[in-house]
């Protein structure tokens, strides 16, 4: 069985991370350190998980459900 999709990228969720706070990304233009979150703007809430890849939410994904070959997280 393959990885599932990515619904944002369409590449095989292939890592996954449980970030439902956030992580911090260096900003050279700025010279400091800038907060980012998975969840698009408007979303006051974030999935617990994000694709490494692009770390964009998954929002029904969880690593222990079993999916079908070349269906969609």
């Amino acid at each position: 069985m393959s990885a599932p999709t990515c619904p944002n990228c369409n590449q095989p969720i292939t890592r996954a991370l449980d970030a439902p706070y956030g992580w911090w990304e260096w900003d050279d233009a700025a010279g400091k350190y800038r907060l980012c979150t998975a969840a698009p703007a408007g979303h006051v809430d974030t999935a617990p998980w994000v694709h490494w890849d692009c770390m964009h939410e998954l929002r029904s994904f969880h690593p222990q459900n079993e999916f079908a070959p070349g269906l969609p997280a």
